[in-house]
């Protein structure tokens, strides 16, 4: 056994190394970068949050802080006690800080917990953790509220980040990739979402890795919106997403342990990373990917308490390709079936 695997934590029969801890520390030595991607730490109580989050920088402090830049797909918080809120979005801001570096944010549906309470009382709303990143130096979302993507180039991958979103006035929301409010004032029409894919297929990145607070038709639970950016290019090799809690017997039926699906209709992955939070979720969970000279990537999933990977996969280095007869066959989505102007 190699030093690098001997330095893993093993104190117990939990932390017994796996085949899984092996490749995840071979990857280490040919990773030029690491990616740590998580969502859902949402909570209503405080302690709950700084207890699930607590747990997950512990772990993530015993493997050596190995990630260059952190993906967080969404639901930071939960619920509409603003005091509440507030206090949970200020203990994720300091840890986060503290690790000095580069954060990306792509909202999801309890972001909007609170929003949704001020249009109810016809009042001013905020989104605490959500302003924190937009004006925060070396961190990144979407510029304005109402913006439904954002992109970050990383080496040679363009990254690709679908969020919910809301008026500035506060006259409709789009949570759920469907309308939570306001529905009759949605603004963005079929070629909103058409100049989407457009700009990925000319970004100029030979590969492009997508990520939301949702799955694509054909993960775990609802779809809609994102659907309308469908075909996705060819060069899209990973889609990677929260929401769907791993675990959780409510949401997810029949679902409830699947964490790899892929895209409807094309040979494209994509990864479920729920969640950080074992309440909901069966236990605190989140994902190091590692990008290999080669650009392959490997994408290993943590469980944060007993400090050991638990499944490891690695999505085709080739380029996505689409079955014989799929534009004939593939499903096609009527744009008038979800947008109030298509």
């Amino acid at each position: 056994m190699s030093d690098d695997i001997k330095s893993i934590p093993q104190e117990g029969e939990n932390n017994t190394m796996t085949i899984f801890d092996e490749l995840y520390e071979f990857g280490k030595r040919r990773a030029k970068q690491t990616v740590w991607v998580f969502s859902d730490l949402q909570q209503g109580k405080y302690e709950n949050a700084k207890r699930c989050l607590d747990t997950s920088l512990e772990d993530y402090e015993m493997l050596g802080r190995p990630a260059d830049m952190m993906w967080y797909l969404g639901d930071s918080t939960e619920s509409a006690n603003f005091t509440e809120l507030t206090r949970m979005a200020e203990l994720q801001i300091d840890a986060f800080e503290k690790l000095g570096i580069p954060l990306c944010y792509a909202t999801g549906n309890h972001d909007y917990d609170y929003p949704e309470a001020c249009h109810r009382n016809n009042v001013p709303f905020t989104m605490p953790f959500y302003d924190a990143v937009r004006e925060h130096k070396n961190w990144y979302t979407t510029k304005s509220c109402d913006e439904t993507w954002f992109k970050v180039p990383f080496g040679n991958f363009m990254v690709y980040f679908f969020c919910d979103h809301v008026a500035k006035d506060n006259s409709w929301c789009s949570t759920h990739n469907w309308y939570r409010y306001g529905r009759e004032n949605y603004p963005y029409t079929a070629e909103h979402f058409a100049a989407i894919r457009r700009d990925m297929e000319t970004c100029g990145a030979p590969n492009i890795i997508t990520a939301s607070h949702y799955g694509f038709p054909g993960g775990n639970r609802d779809t809609a919106i994102l659907s309308l950016i469908q075909p996705l290019p060819l060069n899209v090799r990973l889609h990677l997403y929260g929401h769907s809690h791993i675990g959780e017997y409510s949401c997810p039926q029949n679902r409830i342990f699947s964490q790899i699906q892929w895209v409807d209709w094309q040979d494209i992955p994509q990864v479920d990373v729920s969640s950080f939070e074992d309440i909901r979720g069966s236990y605190c969970r989140s994902v190091m990917m590692q990008v290999y000279e080669d650009d392959t990537l490997g994408r290993f999933l943590r469980n944060q308490k007993q400090h050991r990977i638990v499944s490891a996969f690695s999505p085709s280095c080739n380029s996505a390709e689409r079955p014989h007869g799929y534009e004939a066959h593939a499903k096609k989505v009527n744009p008038a079936d979800i947008l109030p102007n298509p």
